[in-house]
């Protein structure tokens, strides 16, 4: 993710990675978003920006978490940017994830690597970049954990049933209701087939937030476009 950032050099920019990211050794025990919100809260207080308002801006996973911690009302949140979240998830998203899951429960991190990326991409792109995937997949297995990815995975499968209390629809209308921030983007890629465009853009009016549609791109959006996904947020948060 460091080589996307550097066109946000023109803010004081923070990059989170969440227990389950990584290598680095984290109890799995408790995967929830709570977890999560409350270790992005103690960041940012060890950054020293527990009392400034912040942006968040996520991807996925991210997106969620940016969702969830918006909606607990710990942080002071001005604006949020969430790409490739949205109401609800097909059935071949669900498939998708549960492929990814049985592969990380083998402990088989080639097999997940190839299974996410074909799920997260556009024909075009990996038509484009098929020589590259290869090592795309054998460095995703260097710098992750089967236990760690699995657990994120297996939790993103459970806040998905619709009465789960951290399901993204009840966590934009809880944004929502509380006002807790002055506003929100949903950006979703027209070709994503785990977080579609027409569940993204719900996802946007249950939260009373703008969607964008990002042509051509699938789930991987901002390293499918980056460009105009970077053009997309900075333009929002830059807007009076």
């Amino acid at each position: 993710w460091t080589t996307r950032v550097s066109g946000f050099r023109d803010r004081a920019l923070l990059l989170f990675e969440t227990a389950g990211q990584g290598k680095v050794a984290h109890d799995l025990s408790d995967m929830t978003l709570t977890r999560h919100t409350r270790d992005l809260q103690a960041v940012l207080a060890a950054a020293g920006w527990a009392d400034r308002p912040v942006d968040l801006a996520g991807f996925s996973f991210g997106g969620r978490l940016a969702m969830a911690a918006a909606a607990s009302g710990g942080l002071q949140v001005r604006r949020v940017v969430s790409t490739a979240v949205a109401s609800r998830r097909t059935a071949r998203g669900r498939f998708a994830l549960r492929g990814c899951l049985a592969s990380l429960r083998s402990g088989d991190m080639q097999g997940f690597g190839y299974q996410i990326t074909l799920a997260s991409y556009s024909s075009s792109f990996l038509a484009e970049h098929e020589a590259r995937v290869p090592k795309w997949v054998d460095a995703l297995a260097r710098e992750c954990t089967s236990e760690g990815v699995g657990a994120i995975i297996a939790e993103t499968l459970a806040t998905e049933e619709e009465e789960h209390p951290l399901h993204t629809e009840r966590l934009a209308s809880r944004i929502a209701s509380a006002g807790a921030v002055e506003g929100g983007l949903i950006i979703s890629g027209t070709e994503d087939a785990f977080s579609t465009l027409s569940s993204g853009a719900d996802l946007a009016r249950v939260a009373g937030w703008e969607h964008l549609p990002i042509e051509g791109a699938a789930h991987a959006v901002p390293l499918e476009k980056p460009r105009a996904w970077r053009d997309a947020v900075k333009g929002f948060l830059a807007k009076p």
